[in-house]
C-alpha cells in the first residue's frame, strides 16, 4: 500500500479527473437524486420522438418513418430526431429519461476532455489548460443548450472536432485526416446544421490564421487537400442522414425562409451586457413591448449569455501577453465574429455571411453563434492564465482596465437595483413591470457577487495566476449552478388519465388544441395560455407546468404513447408544403364550425382536446378530465369523423389553386369521392360500397385488404410523401397525392391486397453509401501501422548488457 501512494499522479490526470467532477456536480440532481430533465422541448418534442425511434424498431420496422406526429412524418429526415446518431440507439436497452441525463453529462464530460487536450496541443500549461476548459463547460452559452438535444450535441462535439482539424493541420498524416473526417461525420450525424456550419466555419478560420503559411503555396495546398478529403470522408458516413434532410427540405417550407424569420432571436446590442452582467437583461421583469424589442416577446433562445466577470480580466490578460501572436488574434477574430454573427438583424455581419453562404440562409436564429463566442473566449481565459505573469507594469495594469470598468458598471447596476432612489424607480417604471419590481431584490445581490468576484480577481491576482483562474471558475459556477431545472420522476411515470377516454389508443387521431399562440389563448381560452391552477406539493412551477401540459396531452406530447396526431403547428418548417397548408385550414376557418367540422372528419380526427368548449358545442363531449390548469380538459368526438383508410369509388380533379375549394364544396361526399391533382374526373357508382381494413401495420408499412365492386382508390389520411410506394396483390402501383395533404392508390374491382411501404430511393442510397465509408475508414484506422525506426533522443545510450537501452 505504501508503494501505491507513492506513485505519482500526473498533473494531467488530476486535471481531466477535476473536470469530470465538475460535470458530475452541474449534474448532480439527475444523476444522484433521481431527477429528470424535462425543460423547454425536452419533454414536448425529444421524449415523444424518441418513444417512436423505440415503437418503430421494436416493430420490426426501419426507423425512417413516425406516423404520430402531424399525421405522419419522416423520422430519419428529422436531423432533430438523431437516428443515427450512435447514442441514439442506447434508447432501447434504458429509459428514456435516464438515457437524457447520460446524454446531456456524457456530452459535456467529452466537451470539457476535448477541450483540455486541445488547450494542451497549444502549449498551454496544465493549470491554463483546466482552467480554459472549466470556462466552456460552465458558459452560460453552451448549459443554455442542455434542453435543445441536437444543439447542445453539435455544440459539445466542436472542440473534438477543433482538437482532430489542429492535429491533423500539425501532423498532414492521412491517419490524422481520416480521424477529422470521422469527428465532422458524428457531429453531422448529431443533427445540428448550425453547429456543423459554424464549426467548419470556425476550424478553417482557425486553420488559416493560425496554421497556414501564406508564403509557401505547397502548405497551402496541402492543407487545402487534407481539408476536402476530410469533408468528403465525412460526407461519405453522414450520408444516410444528410441525404434524408436534404430531401425533406426539399418539400418544407424551410427551404425558403423568410428574412425575418431567420433573424428570429437575434442578441439586441443591449443583451451584450449580460456576458459580464449575468442575467441582465434577461431576468429583468421588463414590459411586453421591451421584452418584443429585445426577445421577439418570448423568452430568451440562450437563457443565459454570461462568459464571466472575472474571466474579463484573464481574456485582457490572454491578448496582451508576449508570444504567441497568430493564436491570440485568431481567437480574437473568432470571439468578434461570431459576435457580429450573433447580432442577426441588428448588424450588418450575418446578412453578409449569409450572402455569400447561400446555404446558410435554411438556419435559423443568430444568437447560436454566441456558443463560439464563447468557446473563443474560454480559449482566451486559458491563454491569459499563463499569460498572466508574463505582463508586467503597464501591461498588467492596462489588461486590468477592462476587468475594473466592467466591475464598476456591474457594481452600479447592482446598486440601483438595491438602494431606493426614487428618480431610478421612476425611471425604472417606464421600462420594467412595476408589479415585478420586488423580482429585482435577487438579482441585485447575485451582481453584487458578480462584481465582488470581480474586484477581488483585480486585487489578489495581482501577484497570482492560480487565484485568478480559481476567481474566474468560482465566478462561473455561481453563476450557473445548476444547467436546467429537474423535476421528480412521476413526471415520465404518470399516465394521464385522459386517455382512458380514448380507448381504443390505436384507432384515435386527436386534434390537441394549441394555446401557445398568444391570440387564439386569449379569444378562445379567455386569459393567460396554460395558466396554472394547482400545483403539487414539493413541485417548481416550470415542472408543474409541463406535468399539467403533459396530462392535458398537450401538442405533440401524446406522441408518446402511441397516439396518432393531426393539425399540429409547423413551428420547424419541416412539414411537406401541402400538409402545412392543410393544418393551417383549421386555424383560418376556426370560428366557422362547419368548415372546421369538415376538416377534422375529412383527416379521420377522432378526439378534439382542449381546454374550452370547441366548435361552439357542436361537438359530444365524452369526458371531462381535471388536471392542473384553470380549466378541465374537455375530450370531444368528431361526429362523421371518416375511417383513416377507406376505399372510393368516385374521383374529382382540381389544380394547387382549386384544390381548397373542392374539399370545402359541400357538393362533394369525401367518404366516397378523392379529389386529386390530375386523372380523369369521376362520379362514384350508385350504391357503390368498397372495404379497406388494415391487415397489419408497423411505423414504415401498411397491409390494407380492400374490397372494392369497381375499379376506385385506396385513401390512406396520413400525409403523402414521394417516398411511399405501394402494391397491389405484389405488383407496383402508383401512390397519389389525395385531398391535398393525403394518399390514394388506384385499385382495380374485385378483392386484392394492398401493401404500402415507406422506402426513399435517395435515403436507401445514402444509407448504404455511408455503410461502405464505414467499414472502409474502421478497416483504414485499425489497420496496424509500421514501427518506425527512428534515431534515439537525446539523453539515451545503448545499454552494454543487451537489455535494451537506458537513459543517462
Amino acid at each position: 500500500m505504501r508503494a501505491v501512494w507513492r506513485v505519482p499522479v500526473r498533473p494531467e490526470t488530476l486535471a481531466r479527473a477535476g473536470l469530470l467532477l465538475l460535470v458530475v456536480a452541474l449534474f448532480r440532481q439527475p444523476l444522484l437524486q433521481g431527477g429528470v430533465i424535462y425543460d423547454r422541448d425536452v419533454h414536448l418534442i425529444w421524449h415523444p420522438q424518441v418513444e417512436g425511434f423505440v415503437r418503430a424498431v421494436a416493430g420490426g420496422a426501419l426507423p425512417l418513418w413516425d406516423p404520430s406526429p402531424a399525421f405522419g412524418q419522416p423520422l430519419l429526415g428529422d436531423p432533430g430526431a438523431q437516428v443515427l446518431y450512435p447514442p441514439t440507439w442506447l434508447n432501447l436497452v434504458m429509459r428514456p429519461w435516464t438515457y437524457y441525463t447520460l446524454f446531456a453529462a456524457g456530452h459535456l464530460a467529452l466537451s470539457a476532455l476535448a477541450f483540455f487536450a486541445l488547450a494542451r496541443r497549444w502549449r498551454l500549461s496544465v493549470a491554463a489548460a483546466a482552467t480554459g476548459a472549466a470556462a466552456w463547460v460552465l458558459c452560460g452559452p453552451l448549459l443554455s443548450l442542455v434542453t435543445l438535444w441536437h444543439h447542445y450535441a453539435g455544440a459539445c462535439l466542436a472542440p473534438v472536432v477543433l482538437l482532430a482539424g489542429e492535429r491533423a493541420a500539425a501532423t498532414r498524416r492521412a491517419r490524422d485526416v481520416a480521424l477529422l473526417g470521422l469527428a465532422i461525420a458524428l457531429q453531422m450525424l448529431a443533427g445540428s446544421a448550425d453547429m456543423c456550419a459554424l464549426t467548419l466555419l470556425t476550424l478553417a478560420a482557425w486553420t488559416a490564421a493560425a496554421h497556414v503559411r501564406w508564403r509557401q503555396p505547397r502548405e497551402v495546398l496541402a492543407l487545402l487537400g487534407g481539408g476536402a478529403v476530410a469533408i468528403l470522408l465525412a460526407a461519405a458516413l453522414a450520408a444516410g442522414q444528410w441525404v434524408a434532410s436534404l430531401e425533406l427540405l426539399a418539400r418544407s417550407s424551410r427551404r425558403e425562409l423568410p428574412e425575418a424569420v431567420r433573424t428570429y432571436w437575434s442578441v439586441h446590442p443591449s443583451s451584450l451586457l449580460e456576458t459580464v452582467a449575468a442575467s441582465v437583461p434577461s431576468r429583468l421583469p421588463l414590459q411586453a413591448g421591451w421584452r418584443q424589442e429585445l426577445y421577439e416577446g418570448r423568452e430568451p433562445f440562450l437563457v443565459s449569455l454570461y462568459l464571466g466577470l472575472p474571466a474579463l480580466g484573464l481574456v485582457a490578460a490572454g491578448l496582451a501577453r508576449a508570444g504567441e501572436r497568430r493564436r491570440r488574434l485568431a481567437l480574437a477574430a473568432v470571439l468578434v465574429t461570431a459576435v457580429l454573427v450573433a447580432l442577426g438583424r441588428h448588424a450588418p455581419a450575418y446578412a453578409v455571411l449569409t450572402h455569400l453562404l447561400p446555404p446558410l440562409r435554411v438556419l435559423r436564429y443568430p444568437v447560436k453563434a454566441m456558443v463560439f463566442a464563447a468557446l473563443a473566449w474560454s480559449g482566451l481565459v486559458g491563454l491569459g492564465v499563463d499569460g498572466w505573469r508574463s505582463l508586467a507594469g503597464r501591461r498588467r495594469l492596462a489588461a486590468l482596465v477592462p476587468l475594473a470598468l466592467a466591475t464598476v458598471l456591474v457594481a452600479a447596476l447592482s446598486a440601483a437595483m438595491l438602494v431606493e432612489v426614487p428618480a431610478l424607480r421612476a425611471a425604472a417604471a417606464r421600462v420594467l413591470d412595476p408589479r415585478e419590481l420586488p423580482a429585482l431584490v435577487p438579482l441585485g445581490h447575485a451582481l453584487a457577487l458578480h462584481a465582488l468576484l470581480g474586484a477581488a480577481l483585480a486585487a489578489l491576482a495581482w501577484r497570482s495566476r492560480g487565484a485568478a483562474a480559481v476567481l474566474a471558475v468560482l465566478d462561473l459556477a455561481l453563476a450557473h449552478p445548476l444547467p436546467t431545472p429537474v423535476a421528480p420522476l412521476a413526471l415520465y411515470a404518470h399516465r394521464p388519465e385522459v386517455l382512458a377516454a380514448l380507448q381504443p389508443v390505436a384507432r384515435a387521431r386527436v386534434y390537441s388544441y394549441e394555446y401557445g399562440e398568444t391570440a387564439r389563448a386569449q379569444a378562445w381560452g379567455g386569459g393567460t395560455p396554460y395558466a396554472l391552477e394547482r400545483q403539487p406539493a414539493g413541485w417548481s412551477l416550470s415542472a408543474s407546468t409541463a406535468l399539467a401540459m403533459q396530462l392535458s396531452l398537450a401538442p405533440q406530447t401524446a406522441g408518446r404513447w402511441g397516439l396518432r396526431q393531426g393539425f399540429d403547428n409547423d413551428y420547424r418548417g419541416l412539414q411537406p408544403a401541402p400538409v402545412a397548408v392543410f393544418t393551417r385550414l383549421v386555424r383560418v376557418y376556426e370560428a366557422d364550425t362547419g368548415t372546421v367540422l369538415r376538416l377534422l372528419q375529412l383527416a379521420s380526427v377522432t378526439h378534439v382536446l382542449a381546454l374550452h368548449p370547441f366548435a361552439a358545442d357542436r361537438l359530444p363531449v365524452t369526458a371531462v378530465v381535471p388536471g392542473l390548469f384553470r380549466d378541465p380538459v374537455r375530450v370531444e368526438a368528431v361526429p362523421g369523423s371518416l375511417p383513416r383508410v377507406r376505399a372510393v369509388g368516385g374521383v374529382r380533379v382540381a389544380g394547387e389553386s382549386d384544390v381548397i375549394s373542392a374539399l370545402l364544396d359541400p357538393s362533394l361526399d369525401p367518404a366516397r369521392t378523392v379529389v386529386l391533382s390530375e386523372g380523369r374526373p369521376a362520379d362514384p357508382p350508385a350504391g357503390f360500397e368498397g372495404r379497406a381494413v388494415v391487415v397489419r401495420e408497423t411505423a414504415d408499412r401498411i397491409q390494407i385488404e380492400a374490397d372494392l365492386p369497381t375499379a376506385g382508390y385506396v385513401v390512406v389520411a396520413d400525409s403523402y410523401d414521394p417516398g411511399w410506394k405501394a402494391t397491389v396483390d405484389g405488383v407496383g402501383a402508383a401512390v397519389l397525392r389525395a385531398n391535398l395533404a393525403f394518399r390514394a392508390v388506384p385499385v382495380p374491382a374485385g378483392r386484392h391486397r394492398v401493401e404500402l411501404s415507406y422506402r426513399p430511393a435517395g435515403v436507401l442510397v445514402g444509407l448504404a453509401v455511408s455503410g461502405v465509408a464505414a467499414v472502409a475508414c474502421l478497416v483504414f484506422l485499425a489497420r496496424r501501422r509500421p514501427r518506425a525506426h527512428a534515431t534515439p533522443p537525446a539523453g539515451w545510450r545503448s545499454n552494454p548488457s543487451g537489455t535494451g537501452e537506458e537513459r543517462t
